[in-house]
C-alpha cells in the first residue's frame, strides 16, 4: 500500500470542522500586559460552590516562549540519524542548558516578577523556560488579577480561576499551569477487564524470561531505570522487597526523587498505589541486577505536576537513561479550551502537551528513553477529563479516535499490549494483540523523522498540528505503538505484591515497564550509547526485524476497534514483541554486560529499639483528600502504627493512630478497614479491623500465600479466619492477635515490611510504613 495513499476516518468530518472553527489557544497582547489563554470553558465554571480558601497554597508553573525550539528539534532528529555528523552525540543536561537556555536576564526578570508577588519561585527546567512557583490563593489572585473558586462539574469538585491570568507584557509567557485542578492524567484500572480471550493464566515474571528469550548472561548490570509515580514511595518499595523475596530475586538499589518544590511529606498521597507496584516489580523482574531503580514522585497526576516531573527528569544530571510512564490522557487538540463547549472542549485532549514536549525532546536529545503505555481503551483515547477507572479502560473502546499521550509523543517509545499462550516453562506458543490495547494514528502529531521509513504508517493527519498550525495536505501522522509486550486480559495477568499481599495486574501499564526492564539488558550490553529505543528499532533492517521481533498478526477479537494486526508494523502492536537475545546481538553487538559493578547490598529496614520502640510506619496528618463522593477522607487519615508483644508473651498488640480514625464508614463505601500486614517465611499475614454500615466492628487474621494455577483448593468449605479482638475508639485502633493465628512467630523472629492501611475494601486511602521491621519480643510503652 502506498504510504500516502488511503483516505480514512470519514466519520471524523465533525472533528475536522471543530479544528477549523475552534480558535486555538494563544496569547493576546495588550500594551502593558497580556492575558494567557489558561482558563476553562465558561460552562464548566457555571456551578460555583464558593471562593477558595485565601490561605490555601498552590503550586503553579509559568512557561516562557522558547525561541530556539526549531534548532532543538533539528538536533533531536540528528542524534538518531545515522547520516548526520551529530549521530549518537548525545548531550548532557548541562550541555543542553548551555546550548539552548533562555537568556539569563529574561529568566531573572520572570523570577523577580513572581517573587515580587510574594511567591516562592525557582527554575524547574535546566533551560529556564519552565518556572515553578508556590503561593497562597490570595497571593496568586493578586499577582494574576483573577479569582480562584471551588466549582463542581458532575461528581467532580475542583479549583479554577474565573478568568485568564494577566502577566507582564515584556515577558514571553505562553502558559500558566496549575491554577485549575480539573485536568489530570489517569492510571489504568487493573481489575476491570472483561473475559474476551482464549488465553488465560497467572504468569510469574521468571516465565517471561523464556517467553522473550532474554540473554541468560545479562540481567541489566550497570543500567539505571526509573518510574514516574505519584505520592508515597515507602509502601511501593516495601512491596518491591516482598516481591523480590518471593521471586528469589536480588534487592535492587532504589532512589526517591521528589519532582516539585516542597517537603517530602507534601508528596505522601497514596494515589494509584497498585500501578507503581506493578511498574517497579515488572521492570526489575525483567532486569533484577539494575544498578538503580529511581522513583520520580510527583505531587499528583494533575497536568501541572506531570509537566514538572518530566522537566525534572530531563534536567537531572543523575537521571536514569530509561524511564516508564504508565499513565496518560488524550493527545492535545487545538480547540481544547477555546470552543466554549465545556464537555467537548476540555474533555478532548490534555492541557500541557506543548510544555511537556519540550522536556521529552530534551531527554531524547540526551539519549534517554521514555517508555509509555499505549493505553487500555483500544483505538480511542481516554477522553473524560475526570475518568472513572481510567476512562473505561479494558471495558470499551473509547469513541474519540485519537491516541494517548505521552505514548503518542514523537519523543517517546510507545508500548502496546498482547496476550500470551505459553508452555509451563514460559516458551511462547502464540501471542495475540489484546482487544483493548491502545494503538492507532494521531490526529495532529506528524510522524517523526525516524518513523518515515515505515510504509505501514500511512494515516494522514487532520488539518492542523496540536497548536492549530496548518499542516501540508497529506501529512502523515505519528503511528503507535512502536513495540509490544504482555498486557494480559481479564483472565491473564502478572503475579505481583500489592501492599504486601499477593495480587495480579494486567494492562498496557504492565507492557511498558516489562519492555523497560528488557531494554535495560540491551543497554547493559552496548559498548556505545544506543540512544532512544524507538529510533533504534526502526533503524534495524527488515531482515533483522524479522528475526528479532515476533510480529503480532492476530488479535483476540480481530483488532482494537479501528485497527487490525497484520504482517510487519501495524497499529495494534507496532513491530511486535522481542526475541531479546537476538535483538541485543543486533543492537549491542553481543549480550554480555559491559559493566560488572559489585553487587550493592540493600539492607533490611531497621528494627525498633527495644527500650523506646519505634512505630513501624508513620504518615503526615492531612495527607489525603476527599473522594469522588464528597467524603473528606479525614476518617481514614493515619499518623502512625506500631506493634508490641503482650505482657503474657502470647499475642501481638497492634496499635494504629489517626486524629479522626473513627468507626464510621466513608461516603460511597459499604465498610471501612484498618489493616496491618507483614511478610514472614514465604507468606503475608494480614490483621484487619472492619466496621460496616451498622457500626459493627469485627477483627480477623489471615495468611495469604501465592498459589500456582496448578494448585488445587483443599476439599470442603474454606476455614473461617480467626477472630481478633478489636478496640476501636476515636483516634485509635487496637488489635490483639494471638501469635498462633499469625504463623506462631517466636521471640527474635523478624516481621518484615509491616504496613498499615486505612480505607475501604476497594483500596486504601492512607498508608503508614513500612519504615521499621518488627522483631518479636520488642515491647513498646
Amino acid at each position: 500500500m502506498s504510504k500516502r495513499g488511503r483516505a480514512w476516518w470519514i466519520s471524523l468530518a465533525a472533528v475536522g470542522a471543530l479544528v477549523v472553527s475552534g480558535a486555538p489557544g494563544g496569547v493576546a497582547r495588550a500594551a502593558e500586559q497580556h492575558r494567557t489563554g489558561d482558563v476553562l470553558a465558561s460552562d464548566l465554571l457555571s456551578d460555583r460552590i464558593g471562593p477558595a480558601d485565601p490561605a490555601q497554597r498552590l503550586d503553579v508553573y509559568v512557561v516562557l516562549a522558547d525561541p530556539m525550539v526549531a534548532a532543538e528539534r533539528a538536533l533531536a532528529n540528528a542524534v538518531v540519524d545515522p547520516r548526520s555528523p551529530q549521530y549518537r552525540h548525545f548531550l548532557s543536561p548541562a550541555q543542553y542548558a548551555e546550548r539552548f537556555g533562555l537568556p539569563i536576564a529574561q529568566r531573572h526578570r520572570a523570577l523577580n516578577w513572581l517573587r515580587g508577588g510574594g511567591l516562592t519561585a525557582a527554575e524547574q527546567s535546566g533551560t529556564g523556560d519552565l518556572l515553578s512557583a508556590s503561593g497562597t490563593v490570595a497571593q496568586l489572585e493578586r499577582l494574576f488579577h483573577l479569582q480562584l473558586s471551588s466549582y463542581r462539574h458532575g461528581a467532580t469538585t475542583f479549583l479554577a480561576n474565573d478568568r485568564a491570568p494577566s502577566v507582564p507584557g515584556d515577558l514571553p509567557v505562553t502558559a500558566v499551569l496549575g491554577l485549575e485542578t480539573l485536568h489530570h492524567f489517569a492510571v489504568p484500572s487493573h481489575a476491570v477487564h472483561p473475559a474476551v480471550g482464549g488465553f488465560d493464566g497467572t504468569i510469574d515474571v521468571r516465565s517471561l524470561w523464556k517467553t522473550y528469550n532474554v540473554p541468560s548472561d545479562n540481567e541489566g548490570q550497570g543500567a539505571k531505570a526509573g518510574v514516574f509515580m505519584v505520592g508515597n514511595t515507602a509502601p511501593v518499595i516495601g512491596s518491591l522487597r516482598v516481591f523480590e523475596t518471593a521471586e528469589n530475586l536480588p534487592r535492587v538499589p532504589v532512589r526517591t526523587v521528589f519532582t516539585a518544590p516542597g517537603k517530602p511529606e507534601d508528596f505522601l498521597l497514596n494515589a494509584g498505589g497498585i500501578e507503581w507496584m506493578l511498574d517497579s516489580q515488572s521492570s526489575t523482574g525483567m532486569a533484577p541486577r539494575l544498578s538503580e531503580l529511581a522513583f520520580y514522585s510527583a505531587k499528583s497526576l494533575g497536568d501541572a505536576d506531570i509537566v514538572a516531573a518530566f522537566a525534572y527528569w530531563a534536567a537531572d544530571p543523575h537521571g536514569p537513561t530509561l524511564m516508564n510512564a504508565s499513565f496518560g490522557g488524550c493527545e492535545a487538540m487545538p480547540f481544547t479550551t477555546q470552543t466554549g463547549k465545556g464537555d467537548l472542549a476540555v474533555q478532548l485532549g490534555n492541557n500541557i502537551q506543548a510544555a511537556t514536549e519540550k522536556s521529552l525532546m530534551q531527554a531524547f536529545t540526551e539519549g534517554r528513553t521514555l517508555f509509555a503505555s499505549s493505553g487500555d481503551t483500544g483505538s480511542g483515547c481516554a477522553s473524560l477529563v475526570a475518568p472513572v477507572v481510567g476512562g473505561g479502560n479494558g471495558v470499551l473502546v473509547q469513541p474519540v479516535p485519537a491516541q494517548n499521550y505521552p505514548a503518542v509523543s514523537p519523543w517517546a517509545t510507545a508500548v502496546g499490549g498482547t496476550v500470551l499462550d505459553i508452555d509451563k516453562d514460559g516458551a511462547r506458543k502464540d501471542e495475540q494483540a489484546w482487544a483493548f490495547t491502545g494503538g492507532g494514528s494521531s490526529l495532529f502529531i506528524p510522524e517523526p523523522a525516524w518513523q518515515r521509513s515505515e510504509p505501514n504508517v500511512n494515516r494522514p493527519c487532520l488539518l492542523t498540528d496540536s497548536d492549530g498550525v496548518a499542516l501540508p495536505p497529506g501529512t502523515i501522522c505519528r503511528g503507535v505503538p512502536d513495540i509490544a509486550a504482555l498486557s494480559g486480559n481479564a483472565t491473564q495477568a502478572l503475579r505481583i505484591i500489592n501492599y504486601n499481599k499477593p495480587d495480579e495486574a494486567a494492562g498496557t501499564s504492565l507492557s511498558s515497564p516489562l519492555m523497560m526492564g528488557m531494554w535495560s539488558r540491551v543497554i547493559a550490553a552496548a559498548a556505545h550509547p544506543i540512544g532512544p529505543a524507538a529510533p533504534a528499532i526502526y533503524k534495524l533492517t527488515a531482515q533483522q526485524r524479522a528475526a528479532d521481533l515476533h510480529a503480532i498478526t492476530e488479535g483476540e477479537l480481530g483488532g482494537n476497534g479501528l485497527y487490525l494486526p497484520g504482517p510487519g508494523w501495524n497499529y495494534t502492536s507496532g513491530y511486535g514483541s522481542p526475541d531479546l537475545t537476538k535483538l541485543t546481538m543486533d543492537l549491542a553487538g553481543g549480550t554480555l554486560p559491559r559493566k560488572h559493578p559489585r553487587a550493592t547490598k540493600v539492607p533490611n529496614p531497621p528494627t525498633g529499639n527495644a527500650v523506646a520502640c519505634k512505630p513501624f510506619g508513620t504518615s503526615p496528618v492531612g495527607n489525603i483528600g476527599p473522594n469522588m463522593f464528597g467524603d473528606s477522607g479525614k476518617g481514614q487519615d493515619l499518623t502512625d502504627a506500631a506493634m508490641t508483644l503482650s505482657p503474657d508473651g502470647k499475642s501481638l498488640v497492634i496499635t494504629v493512630h489517626g486524629p479522626q480514625l473513627t468507626p464510621t464508614v466513608p461516603l460511597g463505601s459499604v465498610d471501612k478497614e484498618v489493616a496491618v500486614s507483614w511478610w514472614r517465611d514465604g507468606a503475608t499475614y494480614v490483621v484487619t479491623a472492619s466496621v460496616d454500615l451498622f457500626g459493627r466492628v469485627t477483627g480477623t487474621a489471615e495468611k495469604q500465600q501465592r498459589r500456582s494455577d496448578d494448585d488445587k483448593q483443599p476439599p470442603g468449605l474454606p476455614k473461617k479466619p480467626p477472630v481478633v479482638p478489636v478496640t476501636w475508639t476515636p483516634g485509635t485502633v487496637v488489635m490483639t492477635v494471638a501469635l498462633a493465628d499469625v504463623g506462631s512467630p517466636k521471640v527474635g523472629d523478624r516481621l518484615s515490611e509491616p504496613v498499615a492501611t486505612a480505607g475501604s475494601r476497594f483500596g486504601p486511602d492512607d498508608v503508614a510504613g513500612p519504615e521499621n521491621d518488627y522483631t518479636v519480643g520488642q515491647r513498646c510503652g
